[in-house]
């Protein structure tokens, strides 16, 4: 499931990281031609949202000549942004950047390693690859004050030209439909395991048509999805619980040899460790895990409407949310990465929940509360 799923968008996160890359790039560069007075209006600009006048500036002198600081003051006038708190933004964020796609990460590992200190290179590549997308995420929002743009297109349309528009906008309909495939590669796994627990035996398309038609149409029906958000915060108390019951079992040895609930697992799925540790990252098979991570962080399409959303947008209470919300994202990556695959090594499912019990009760609230944040949140 994650390993599949990491192949087939790797394409389409090429083309995303690609677009975000250039947009910046030129969007930094490309309509400089003073480049050291640009530098300082650019120092200046990030001391709130952007202006009405500010926006008509970018499009009326698509170079900056003429008086760089006068800019500056015009986009830093007053405070801007909308009517989201720092600690509501900071949930929302955190809940946008940590989908179910982190229970796939036990599997990236076990693609290159089977031993447990395969876990500490992995935790490297989460944290590098983490701080890397915070930081293009960083640069969005300020692209945002610079021009004016209120979402990723228009960024690419005040910097580059609408000529090409379609280009970020055909980026984010390619990726967000690996990953809606991928989602309901999840919730079928998971709705499957779910029936299990509870007596019923029910396949995996059974499951996924079914909640499909009864849950999931009506959802998308919805003309205002306002009623959900307060879903953002159970969404995010359902993951963190999944974290603490897989280190919970890990540190009980439930799953060991021997352990109480070993047997009741398929031979497949059942713990395999073996001797490929640490060292095992500078195989070529690495780069399954660095594959999933690029698209793990993956909600850039969004920046744009949180930096416009924040209360009192400037860019230090910009940049200090962003850095908080993938520091958090950041932790929780590494901390259900590395549990996964400490307990079940080489045998880590692409989805890890598939490696658990459906015996397990722990576990199968786990189940329930990753449902949940999927289908609701």
């Amino acid at each position: 499931g994650g390993w599949c799923h990491a192949v087939n968008s790797f394409h389409s996160d090429i083309i995303m990281k690609f677009t975000s890359a250039l947009v910046l790039l030129l969007s930094l560069s490309g309509p400089i031609t003073d480049a050291r007075r640009a530098t300082n209006s650019l120092a200046s600009i990030p001391r709130g949202g952007a202006t009405k006048q500010s926006v008509a500036f970018h499009k009326d002198a698509r170079v900056w000549g003429g008086d760089a600081s006068s800019t500056a003051k015009e986009v830093r006038g007053g405070d801007g942004g909308g009517t989201s708190t720092m600690t509501s933004h900071l949930f929302n964020m955190v809940k946008a950047i940590v989908g179910v796609g982190v229970l796939s990460l036990p599997a990236g590992i076990a693609a290159f390693g089977d031993a447990p200190s395969a876990s500490i290179p992995a935790a490297i590549l989460i944290a590098s690859i983490g701080s890397i997308a915070a930081y293009n995420f960083s640069l969005l929002g300020r692209l945002c004050a610079m021009t004016g743009a209120t979402s990723y297109k228009s960024a690419w349309e005040e910097t580059v030209g609408a000529s090409t528009a379609w280009i970020p906008g055909s980026s984010c309909v390619i990726k967000t439909f690996f990953a809606v495939l991928a989602y309901s590669m999840v919730l079928g796994d998971t709705f499957s395991a779910l029936f299990e627990t509870f007596g019923f035996n029910v396949s995996r398309e059974k499951a996924l048509i079914g909640l499909t038609v009864t849950v999931l149409m009506p959802l998308c029906k919805l003309k205002d999805l306002s009623s959900l958000a307060p879903f953002s915060l159970v969404g995010i108390a359902g993951m963190l619980y999944t974290a603490l019951a897989m280190a919970v079992r890990f540190f009980d040895g439930s799953y060991a040899e021997g352990g109480k609930l070993a047997a009741d697992v398929a031979e497949s799925l059942r713990p395999a460790l073996g001797t490929k540790g640490a060292s095992a990252v500078f195989s070529s098979n690495a780069f399954i895990l660095i594959c999933m991570l690029s698209t793990a962080y993956m909600a850039h399409f969004n920046a744009p409407k949180f930096y416009l959303e924040l209360e009192n947008n400037t860019i230090a209470r910009w940049n200090t949310c962003v850095a908080t919300s993938f520091s958090i994202s950041i932790l929780f990556f590494i901390g259900i990465a590395a549990m996964g695959f400490s307990t079940f090594g080489g045998a880590s499912n692409g989805l890890i929940l598939n490696n658990y019990s459906t015996k397990d009760s722990l576990m199968g609230f786990s189940r329930v509360a990753v449902a949940f944040a999927l289908v609701f949140t």
